[in-house]
């Protein structure tokens, strides 16, 4: 499952990787699933195309027929830049969870890049991720030639050069919290 897909990339490149089943959502306006959907249409072919459901999700809503009907259901969960909206982290994570497969071996997915600044980030993973039920399995920051470094809730003092930040990425797989 691809979470606020924007084009679909993360899910249409899950169906060509060989997923059996991909539901890609984004918010359910209905411009924005055309144009997910015309991005599946135009990059995948029968029979991958029929693993593909383009569907709207509003972060947090549970209660919908798309949520009840799905829920715990899927072993990956993309999110791909969806943590600048603070407002939205608590909504974020609880749809994570809702609809995380309750298996071992479930995970989130998660990479945002650091363009509206870290602190916008960082309460993701250190505060909402854990009063969610979610947990960080791992993490770090990885720039575009592939190199990694250690995660940092921050860096240069709270200054971090805007032209540097913008070049580096957070990646994270989370899983279920685990019982102590």
């Amino acid at each position: 499952m691809e979470l606020a897909a924007g084009v679909g990339l993360g899910g249409v490149v899950s169906a060509l990787a060989g997923a059996e089943e991909v539901a890609i959502t984004d918010y359910p306006a209905p411009p924005i699933l055309e144009a997910i959907k015309a991005n599946v249409s135009a990059n995948l072919k029968e029979p991958l195309r029929a693993r593909v459901t383009v569907e709207g999700h509003l972060w947090g809503d549970i209660s919908s027929d798309f949520a009840t009907a799905n829920a715990h259901k899927y072993t990956r969960v993309l999110a791909a830049d969806c943590l600048w909206m603070l407002g939205e982290h608590e909504n974020l994570a609880r749809s994570m969870l809702h609809f995380l497969a309750d298996t071992p071996s479930a995970r989130v997915l998660c990479i945002a890049g650091f363009h509206t600044g870290r602190a916008k980030v960082v309460p993701f993973f250190e505060e909402v991720v854990p009063q969610q039920g979610l947990e960080v399995e791992d993490i770090y920051e990885m720039d575009a030639d592939g190199a990694r470094r250690p995660w940092a809730t921050e860096r240069d003092g709270g200054t971090e050069n805007i032209g540097e930040r913008k070049k580096w990425l957070v990646v994270a797989r989370l899983r279920r919290q685990r019982a102590i």
